[in-house]
């Protein structure tokens, strides 16, 4: 009889232990999980084409917007009495109570990948920081030739200039077109170059065709050329 108590005894201690340690370790581990930061940003003065449904990246002339949620046990944290410091390729560039947002402009010249940071010194869980990098670029020009290969069979062909983060829309930039060398324009749509073939142009021949667009305002530029091939049959 005695032997069963003494079982009963150790059977009921380890199950009571494993009961407490439950009880108060498990909470204690719940609350020591790191926050999540849902971090976002986006760039304003940066020009794209109606048609771009990529991320919108910063020029050097750009603003940066970046801000920030916290997130714990799948809850919203609010830490609008949390001090909270940004900090741009480790330079502070503000901070306050709550400053889930800030609106800046990158530091140096352009391309380059810059860090932002965002840090809570003294959330209650313990420090807290995180960073992003983010890609300053210069502007950039592509030549849209709707021709598979390059290759036209008529006796003109149509190429349009598309703009990429440009400060200024594409209204306000002029554009430099060149065919083979020599100079061509169109005074009622500036980015757009009809390419007439004089007559009797050799089946094969290609067109050599050379875009600059700038902006007059602070001589941003950028240049790109593409290779068109007359073919009289496809």
């Amino acid at each position: 009889m005695r032997i069963y108590r003494a079982v009963f005894f150790v059977l009921f201690s380890i199950t009571s232990f494993f009961a407490l340690s439950f009880i108060f370790l498990g909470p204690a581990r719940a609350q020591q999980a790191t926050p999540q930061f849902l971090f976002t940003w986006s760039a304003s003065n940066s020009y794209v084409p109606p048609s771009y449904k990529g991320k919108v990246l910063p020029e050097q002339q750009s603003k940066i917007t970046a801000s920030f949620e916290l997130v714990s046990g799948g809850k919203i944290v609010n830490i609008e009495n949390q001090p909270v410091y940004w900090y741009l390729d480790d330079t502070l560039i503000g901070g306050g109570a709550g400053m889930q947002q800030i609106t800046f402009s990158p530091f140096g010249m352009a391309p380059e990948m810059e860090t932002l940071k965002a840090e809570l010194p003294n959330y209650p869980g313990g420090y807290l920081i995180h960073q992003a990098t983010i890609p300053v670029i210069n502007p950039a020009a592509v030549i849209e030739a709707p021709y598979p290969n390059g290759q036209f069979s008529g006796t003109s062909a149509t190429v349009t200039a598309l703009p990429y983060f440009f400060s200024v829309p594409a209204n306000d930039l002029s554009f430099t077109w060149s065919v083979n060398g020599q100079s061509g324009s169109n005074a009622e749509n500036p980015d757009v170059l009809d390419i007439n073939l004089p007559t009797g142009t050799p089946s094969g021949s290609t067109l050599a065709v050379s875009l600059q667009a700038q902006n007059t305002n602070d001589g941003q530029s950028a240049s790109v050329s593409t290779n068109l091939v007359y073919q009289q049959q496809l």
